[in-house]
């Protein structure tokens, strides 16, 4: 008996390994139909073999739906996050080129302040003068020199007086076709002739360290106070009468001798300093 069963157990294998494939195929074909025929049918119409089909596929079915929702959602969050992700470099490189734009025109708006002043200033004063920008700054402390970006083809040459709306710059030392040398009035080789604007005393302006200034031969008994304004008497025929030279900063009256130490601060900052005027000739009124 033992030895019946045993054999009709291998045969049944043997059956079932030889006809896997078909038995496969058929129930893949058969529960789908009879899952299609259970869903067809209201609950109370249920049969014996329904309810096992519908408690069989029912997790399935929600596995493969919740599966297959999950993968709509990821693609589409996929989908999204590309194109907002292309949306903002987008955005990014107008918002970049919008501010340069914006750094551009706010830059020429100042430039054409700097330059309408400039032209005001010549006008005032009657001057004919060449608008020059600077090019460069010399980095010695000994020498304390700016480049023009224009030159004897423009008709500079050695000497010409060099100013801006605010005061004195320096004066042209040496010239190329298209450059110019400008040594600036804090150089220690600068002289203007200079007078206080309120009591009209009267020296010798010379540079003296990077931002400052001194008042030379101001005789001790002048009326010279801190805060005076200093202006070109236009004597040396380079610089014209009446721009601004520098600010007294401070008096030093000693008990003896004949003149006073008087530091002045210049007109002009030279660390802003960007565009200027070359004095080609000066016009009399």
């Amino acid at each position: 008996m033992g030895t019946q069963y045993d054999q009709a157990h291998q045969s049944m294998i043997k059956y079932l390994r030889e006809y896997r494939f078909q038995i496969t195929l058929f129930l893949f074909v058969l529960v789908p139909i009879i899952a299609i025929d259970t869903s067809t049918r209201a609950p109370r119409d249920y049969r014996f073999y329904d309810r096992w089909v519908v408690s069989f596929t029912g997790p399935i079915q929600s596995s493969l739906q919740w599966l297959l929702d999950r993968s709509v959602s990821a693609f589409q969050n996929y989908v999204y996050l590309w194109n907002t992700r292309k949306e903002n470099l987008l955005l990014i490189e107008t918002n970049r080129r919008l501010l340069n734009e914006i750094g551009q025109l706010r830059e020429t708006r100042q430039e054409n302040f700097r330059l309408r002043t400039l032209l005001d200033f010549r006008e005032k004063l009657e001057l004919k003068a060449i608008v020059a920008r600077v090019v460069a700054k010399d980095a010695s402390t000994e020498f304390r020199a700016i480049r023009l970006n224009r030159g004897e083809s423009a008709g500079v040459t050695k000497d010409m007086a060099v100013v801006t709306a605010e005061g004195v710059v320096g004066r042209v030392i040496r010239t190329t076709a298209d450059t110019a040398d400008v040594v600036t009035i804090v150089d220690t080789l600068s002289a203007i002739d200079a007078i206080d604007e309120r009591s009209r005393a009267r020296g010798i302006v010379e540079g003296m360290s990077e931002d400052l200034c001194q008042l030379r031969f101001a005789l001790r008994t002048d009326d010279i106070a801190p805060g005076d304004m200093l202006i070109s008497s236009g004597l040396g025929g380079i610089f014209p009468k009446g721009v601004p030279v520098g600010t007294v900063a401070k008096v030093a009256r000693k008990p003896y001798g004949i003149t006073q130490d008087v530091e002045v601060r210049p007109a002009v900052d030279f660390s802003k300093l960007e565009e200027v005027l070359v004095i080609v000739q000066q016009e009399s009124r």
